[in-house]
């Protein structure tokens, strides 16, 4: 028992710390100005027949204030997730891999906003000035974040918005094997906005949903929804 209570005071502590560090960036954000915009984003889903989901995105940003120290970026699950969750996400930041250089990691908090929703900060190892472009690799890890959908209890959603035009949006959702399903774009008009919407097999033999946005409009929610097919008459 005194084994686990130390265990148990280490994770508060390190809780606590990650909370207040997070908390105080908000502060700098919205007080001081720490500003960017996002450049380019292409985000991979790939989801588990239990419904865990991983995630990755590859985000380039342009810093909007003189120095810029770090970057957030939001995300949530659609349903009523059971909050003992929380402890099995998983956020890894890493700079882009080429050739063999880079790969390496960033420090990363977060802070729960609300049930099932979290905000996660990238620090970078060096401050940025206006102008100077960054680019970042997330890797995500969420439990039972589509577990609805892949009982077949409704449609899913997944979606992204940003604050500023952004140049180049990118969205993949890779189904598990064997796996067919109905998807449409959310959040676009034809005719009006600049989009591609395809279904394709990878090599694993899973489905993938993917759409492409250009010059997608400040807080526009755009993505895709999926739904599992209805059973035959």
């Amino acid at each position: 028992m005194v084994i686990w209570f130390r265990h148990r005071k280490k994770a508060w502590s390190a809780d606590l710390h990650s909370s207040l560090l997070a908390y105080y960036c908000d502060l700098m954000e919205f007080e001081r100005g720490q500003r960017w915009r996002v450049q380019s984003w292409s985000q991979e889903v790939r989801v588990r027949d239990n419904g865990d989901v991983d995630q990755r995105v590859r985000v380039t940003v342009v810093a909007e204030c003189d120095r810029l120290d770090f970057v957030s970026f939001h995300d949530r699950v659609n349903w009523d997730w059971p909050e003992k969750n929380r402890d099995r996400v998983r956020v890894e930041v890493r700079t882009p891999e080429r050739h063999g250089i880079g790969g390496t990691r960033l420090d990363v908090t977060h802070r729960w906003l609300r049930k099932g929703q979290i905000k996660a900060f990238v620090h970078l190892d060096r401050p940025i000035v206006r102008g100077e472009e960054f680019t970042f690799v997330a890797e995500m890890f969420w439990p039972e974040k589509c577990l609805p959908f892949v009982r077949g209890d409704g449609p899913d959603s997944f979606l992204v918005s940003f604050g500023e035009i952004t140049r180049m949006v990118e969205y993949r959702v890779v189904l598990p094997k064997r796996w067919a399903v109905n998807f449409e774009h959310f959040g676009l008009t034809p005719g009006r906005d600049d989009y591609v919407l395809t279904a394709s097999v990878n090599q694993e033999g899973r489905m993938v949903a993917s759409l492409t946005v250009r010059d997608l409009p400040g807080y526009r929610k755009v993505g895709l929804k999926l739904d599992t097919p209805s059973a035959p008459a």
